[in-house]
């Protein structure tokens, strides 16, 4: 879900500037959640009748073939141009958008949804109707990726989005002071979700736990990362949106794979540990690049952000 980050972290100035291309959005959110609700109502039979791992992994499935035509014609609205004409001109970047932001990125949210309503809200009866969230995040990210694109200077094909660049550069720019950095997190992470797991045996205790600490852990790791430091104001939304929050996705992805289709049974503190230790190291090495990113960015990506903008504007 790095890509996420990105859009709203980094180059999310420009679009929440421009009213017209917000409210086109907000437009394509409502039709893309309206243009799923008949397929997932044909799949909420299954949701309510207790399905096994296998029926589970099979409506994932679907789900998410079912984002492809959304994030590529939404992709197509944000850009300004046909899709036709798009998939005509950059085949290898549209067959990339459809397979990473549509099929991956929705089964990945597929998992998330399931963790709320398995761990959050515990009713059966919301699983059909958040899955169709999948389709509009899709729908959401295509469109922002589109807008960007458009505007970007250099539109060379791409496959990573939206702006093509990996998080991969990161580790050479500081390797000792980032490996040294990420066992820290990793091991303390670790450590306090094991000594927490026995105390917090509910999963929403857990996972608002592991908000609040991976979302300090990752502002802190935010912040360093720059070159110069950020105001109390921006450090506070930045903890909110995305420390806490992705800090919470990630959680409930993980142990909803771990304990429900896994059906892996560790002790308390080994299953916590484990989790916390997993959202702390790689959401502090996603905010990091974040971080480098931000003082690091190409002629393409200033084209499209114009400044240093607040980090979480959106």
């Amino acid at each position: 879900m790095l890509h996420r980050m990105k859009l709203r972290v980094v180059y999310g100035g420009g679009l929440a500037k421009d009213k017209l291309a917000g409210r086109l959005k907000m437009k394509v959110i409502l039709l893309a959640g309206i243009a799923v609700l008949i397929p997932f109502a044909g799949i909420t039979y299954f949701l309510l009748t207790d399905p096994g791992v296998m029926e589970l992994v099979l409506i994932g499935f679907l789900s998410s073939l079912s984002c492809i035509p959304v994030v590529l014609c939404a992709y197509a609205k944000g850009y300004g141009r046909p899709l036709a004409d798009l998939w005509r001109e950059r085949p290898g970047e549209m067959k990339s958008l459809a397979i990473k932001i549509g099929f991956l990125y929705g089964f990945a949210l597929y998992w998330m949804i399931l963790g709320i309503v398995e761990f959050l809200f515990g009713y059966d009866a919301f699983r059909a109707a958040l899955i169709s969230f999948v389709a509009s995040a899709a729908a959401r990210d295509g469109f922002e990726i589109g807008y960007y694109r458009a505007k970007a200077t250099v539109q060379d094909q791409i496959r990573i989005f939206p702006d093509n660049r990996s998080i991969k550069e990161l580790l050479p720019v500081a390797p000792g002071k980032i490996i040294a950095l990420l066992v820290t997190v990793v091991l303390g992470g670790g450590m306090t979700g094991a000594f927490l797991g026995p105390l917090l045996p509910e999963p929403l205790h857990q996972a608002v736990a592991i908000g609040i600490i991976v979302g300090i852990v990752t502002t802190f790791s935010y912040a360093w990362s720059l070159e110069d430091p950020p105001g109390f104001r921006v450090l506070v939304r930045f903890f909110i949106w995305p420390g806490f929050t992705m800090a919470l996705t990630y959680f409930l992805i993980l142990a909803y794979l771990l304990r429900k289709v896994f059906l892996v049974n560790l002790p308390p503190s080994i299953d916590f540990g484990l989790l916390m230790a997993a959202c702390s190291g790689w959401m502090t090495y996603e905010t990091l690049f974040l971080g480098y990113l931000q003082w690091k960015k190409p002629l393409a990506a200033a084209a499209v952000s114009d400044e240093h903008v607040d980090p979480v504007a959106s």
